[in-house]
């Protein structure tokens, strides 16, 4: 059963914990990582690159100082912004730092030039690894979802572990997250990206969007589907809003983004939305002493940026 088809329940509750089955999470990320690691059109993007500019805008982007001195958006397609709370660089230099699910590895590269002392880069995905190793040689698989059990050597371990955009597509965000928090040392921090309510990610058309793609039953009509949803297609499975305002939307010529964004929204069999209010109690019982929202400055977030500091 997938709650957010079958049961219209897209905004996670601490409630609904241990009632939904986990799905092969290898398999589930493995498409984007892959097509990612072939494929230039899914490669050079928000997500995957891990090219000099990008790192250097994603190290702006955490701590407000950008390396080439710039202090404005110059690339919005590619997310050139800053956090209004930005992170303390100390937090990782020469500090003992995990990147966990890290994907093709941008946020390892960033932690690699903010001076992290040990850096373990891990995921599920084969392809993710592989792309990681190209500059990370310490890279290893882990499910964050067995971490106690699986790989107890992880527990206490780190001084800084950034959960990036992973607990909210998984079966059970608490348990994901609590499974990261316990890498974290006394003293440690962690950095959490969840998807918020107000977001894209908790509209009535990206769970119509999603449904569809996973009705498909093979990796080409899902491709395929996800460049119709690109190109803001007419479908006559979405409400009419949502079909003229695509259509106005490409009358004024806006940026579509990027296709492998479109792919990140619907290929995950899970896809919560998560209260700001939910991330602050689950740091306060993982025992952060202090709980910062970063971008409290967005009145409309698509997502909840939250550094959990000083675990007791």
């Amino acid at each position: 059963m997938n709650p957010h088809f079958d049961q219209n329940r897209i905004l996670w509750k601490d409630e609904y914990s241990g009632q939904y089955e986990a799905p092969v999470y290898s398999e589930q990320f493995e498409l984007q990582w892959n097509l990612a690691l072939k494929n230039s059109e899914y490669s050079q993007t928000p997500g995957s690159s891990t090219s000099d500019a990008y790192i250097n805008d994603r190290i702006y982007e955490w701590t407000g100082v950008h390396p080439d001195g710039i202090d404005h958006f110059h690339d919005p397609t590619m997310g050139s912004r800053k956090l209004h709370n930005p992170i303390d660089p100390a937090l990782i230099r020469n500090k003992r730092c995990l990147d966990l699910c890290c994907g093709h590895g941008r946020w390892t590269k960033v932690m690699q030039r903010l001076g992290a002392q040990e850096l373990l880069s891990t995921d599920i995905s084969a392809s993710a690894l592989q792309a990681t190793s190209k500059f990370n040689e310490n890279v290893r698989e882990v499910d964050v979802m067995r971490i106690p059990q699986a790989t107890p050597d992880l527990v206490g371990r780190f001084d800084f572990t950034n959960f990036w955009g992973v607990a909210m597509c998984t079966h059970d965000p608490k348990l994901a997250f609590e499974n990261a928090a316990s890498t974290v040392a006394p003293g440690g921090s962690l950095y959490l990206m969840v998807y918020a309510p107000c977001g894209i990610h908790g509209t009535e058309l990206t769970n119509i969007q999603r449904r569809i793609f996973h009705s498909l039953e093979n990796v080409e009509d899902r491709l395929a589907f996800v460049g119709k949803v690109w190109e803001r297609k007419w479908d006559g499975r979405y409400p009419l809003k949502s079909n003229i305002l695509n259509a106005l939307y490409n009358l004024r010529g806006l940026d579509r983004g990027y296709k492998i964004g479109v792919l990140d929204m619907l290929a995950p069999y899970y896809n919560w939305v998560i209260a700001l209010e939910t991330i602050v109690d689950w740091m306060n019982k993982a025992g952060f002493a202090k709980v910062v929202h970063l971008n409290d400055d967005d009145p409309e977030p698509c997502a909840f940026h939250v550094l959990g500091c000083e675990k007791r």
